[in-house]
């Protein structure tokens, strides 16, 4: 097994040689301060970094030391790494996706004329399109990435996908709208000849608006006749997302948990992307128990150790002898406690480390006894993935 050292250069490696690097996994592993880490790993090394984030949480805005983020990038002051003793040789911008502000972005860029963007943004139904159809916020994030990509502002971009028990639903966002798109269902409703206006849909319309209401069929007519107008963008960028998304310049980190849950969800998300010919280069496993004292010391007697405690505080030696003793009896149990967590997380790693290609580096970020909430905690992260 390479020893962490390895596997952090092996890391930094990659990370120097990637333009784009998407995060994934579940919720709850920290994906979001990992890829603000590695946005600012890349930043103390001279680059011009971004990273976007899906959370709506305030904890990557807090920990970064600004007040809040939004749709447009924001770059950290250069004060607030002086404030933890960093200096960094480039620039770390950081921003979170707005789903609607990003449709309406969409709309706004790709429309073919004013009064179809104004069709689109007034109709009733586009706000429910745009904020609350499933794979909508992942179709925004691949289309926001892939615009910030080609504008070639940024030397590495780091996206915080959205959390999902599905490896592929970001990657497949595009692909999947381009098939909702050229359904016989969809161009029944939208195509001049066929659609809602039709006279040779009428009887059909009448039975559907029984159930619907007729005033929401016509909406719904009225806002897939203009949105159609986008439609012919969104299957051409959809190739070149996808393109850009299976590149040598991207690769995917896939972040996890050490417990056997979670592992078995990485091993999954690592296959599946790589059946759909994305590229893994790294896995990040977070909060994993370290061992903290050495086996042989848990079985000593507690008498022994309560002997060596003795004289290190005025209060330990206040109590009398039988509280001294279940003192160290109790610190004993937490060791011991921890050693469990700590060989089961050691045991979920492996099969981690069995089951992927060798050549892939595991990264380990040990357990803190507090979040992460301030640029001197994402250092410290910073730390563990690539100064080990």
């Amino acid at each position: 097994m390479p020893s962490t050292t390895d596997a952090s250069n092996q890391f930094a490696d990659l990370i120097k040689r990637r333009e784009v690097v998407v995060c994934v996994g579940s919720g709850g592993v920290g994906k979001t301060t990992t890829s603000a880490v590695i946005a600012l790993h890349a930043a103390l090394e001279g680059r011009k970094a971004l990273v976007l984030t899906i959370d709506p949480a305030k904890r990557l805005a807090n920990s970064l030391g600004v007040d809040a983020l939004d749709n447009e990038a924001t770059r950290i002051p250069l004060e607030r790494f002086e404030e933890v003793g960093l200096h960094p040789e480039g620039e770390l911008w950081a921003m979170m996706l707005d789903m609607k502000q990003s449709f309406d972005h969409l709309v706004d860029r790709h429309a073919p004329d004013e009064k179809s963007k104004q069709a689109i943004l007034d109709n009733k139904l586009y706000k429910y399109f745009s904020t609350s159809l499933a794979g909508t916020q992942e179709y925004a994030a691949a289309e926001r990435l892939y615009e910030i990509y080609t504008s070639g502002e940024y030397d590495l971009i780091v996206l915080d996908t959205p959390p999902t028990s599905h490896a592929l639903d970001f990657l497949e966002a595009p692909n999947r709208l381009v098939d909702a798109i050229n359904s016989r269902a969809m161009q029944f409703l939208y195509r001049p000849t066929s659609g809602l206006l039709s006279v040779g849909t009428n009887y059909v319309i009448k039975t559907l608006s029984r159930f619907t209401g007729g005033e929401m069929l016509k909406e719904l007519g009225a806002f897939l006749k203009a949105f159609s107008t986008l439609f012919a963008g969104f299957q051409e960028r959809a190739g070149k997302v996808r393109e850009l998304m299976t590149s040598d310049v991207t690769t995917f980190t896939v972040i996890t948990a050490p417990t056997a849950g979670n592992i078995d969800e990485a091993i999954y998300f690592h296959k599946k992307l790589g059946a759909d010919h994305a590229r893994v280069g790294g896995f990040v496993t977070n909060r994993v128990h370290p061992a903290w004292v050495p086996r042989a010391e848990l079985s000593r007697p507690s008498g022994q150790l309560s002997r060596e405690l003795s004289g290190l505080s005025s209060e330990y030696d206040a109590l009398d002898r039988e509280a001294q003793k279940e003192f160290a009896r109790k610190i004993r149990g937490n060791a011991t406690d921890f050693q469990v967590l700590a060989d089961l997380d050691q045991e979920a790693i492996a099969h981690l480390r069995d089951t992927i290609p060798r050549s892939i580096p595991i990264m380990r970020v040990p357990y803190f006894a507090h979040d992460i909430h301030s640029l001197a905690g994402l250092d410290h992260v910073r730390r563990s993935l690539f100064v080990a």
